[in-house]
């Protein structure tokens, strides 16, 4: 059992605390471990602040570059090409990695406050209601008892590694958004601003998960499906027995995809359309394995899955472009791998 006291209650709301404190303490660190930015006379900075030689400058049109006499005497040396800076920034203008160039509304004192009010809120909810003594609803319909025939694992085992397997996918999907972008605008493109930025956009979407969640799982109190096997305290999870609808589970592993599917449509950071759609479509998959094993497992009826696949959708899609993408079309990216080829053609 991995979920099945009051401490693992909150782990999904400790691990988004946890990840966003590390998010805290990589930039200055990685920072840190930047090249120096001075270079030597030989040397000038390029578009991503390293050092990079220099043309020479005193070349003339009557020296050679293959010797005396040679064959390309009196040509002039190429002009070199800037290098376009790689990832976001390439599409946001122009601007050093370390300042960025964010194009959307930027986070303000009022995001931040509101984050830490509704992990507050949430911390609250779970130690002082999270425990329901008694279900307000326990009612059963024709929909969730035929998928529920259909999905579930009948031995104890079973359902246990089924459960556990809800966990990881879960995990997994609530670090997925917040590793994409530090590794994508921190390790590769030390794009600091960038990166808080997207942060702060999935530490908003968590929040609100997190609060929805926990709000409706305590006020709702609909029974869960395996309590109707209990005698007494002797259930499968007894504390949370009360406490099926929504989905917790589903709700985060649905906002980190659509977290993912979100920043990576406005952002291009593979700037290659179909490798963007796949890693969409990838993160929804997961997600959607997720609810399966949590009806699988005996943990939620199919209408919990459904209302936490609605609260993920809203944090995941539609929370960023209210708060700071807009509504508007995401910025063109160029045509890389088969979709260039084909423009090509």
């Amino acid at each position: 059992m991995v979920f099945n006291n009051a401490t693992a209650r909150i782990a999904p709301f400790t691990i988004v605390v946890l990840l966003f404190a590390a998010q805290l303490l990589a930039p200055p660190l990685l920072r840190a471990a930047d090249p120096p930015t001075s270079c030597s006379e030989a040397t000038e900075t390029n578009e991503r602040g390293l050092c990079s030689e220099s043309p020479d400058l005193n070349f003339s049109p009557g020296a050679s570059s293959m010797g005396t006499g040679g064959a390309l005497d009196g040509l002039q040396p190429p002009v070199p090409l800037a290098t376009p800076p790689a990832g976001p920034a390439a599409l946001q203008g122009t601007g050093s990695p370390e300042t960025g160039s964010w194009r959307w509304r930027r986070a303000g004192w009022w995001d931040y406050l509101g984050s830490g009010l509704a992990i507050g809120a949430t911390l609250f909810s779970e130690s002082v209601y999270g425990e329901p003594a008694s279900p307000r609803w326990s009612a059963r319909n024709g929909l969730d008892e035929g998928v529920r025939d259909l999905l579930l694992i009948s031995s104890k085992r079973g359902r246990e590694i089924a459960e556990f397997s809800g966990d990881l996918l879960m995990a997994a999907l609530i670090g997925a958004p917040v590793v994409d972008a530090l590794t994508r605008l921190g390790l590769r493109d030390r794009n600091w601003d960038a990166l808080w930025q997207t942060e702060m956009i999935n530490l908003e979407s968590f929040a609100f998960t997190s609060l929805a969640s926990s709000v409706l799982m305590n006020s709702v109190r609909r029974e869960k499906p395996y309590a109707r096997t209990c005698a007494g305290t002797n259930c499968e999870d007894y504390e949370e027995r009360n406490r099926s609808m929504p989905s917790g589970h589903v709700a985060f592993a649905f906002t980190g995809a659509g977290l993912l599917c979100t920043n990576h449509a406005f952002q291009h950071p593979y700037q290659d359309p179909e490798n963007e759609r796949l890693a969409c479509g990838a993160s929804l998959g997961v997600a959607a394995a997720t609810g399966l094993l949590r009806i699988m497992a005996d943990r939620h009826y199919t209408t919990d899955v459904l209302a936490g696949t609605g609260i993920g959708l809203v944090s995941g899609f539609l929370l960023p472009r209210l708060w700071h993408y807009g509504f508007g079309p995401p910025p063109p990216q160029p045509l890389k791998g088969r979709g260039a080829r084909r423009e090509a053609l």
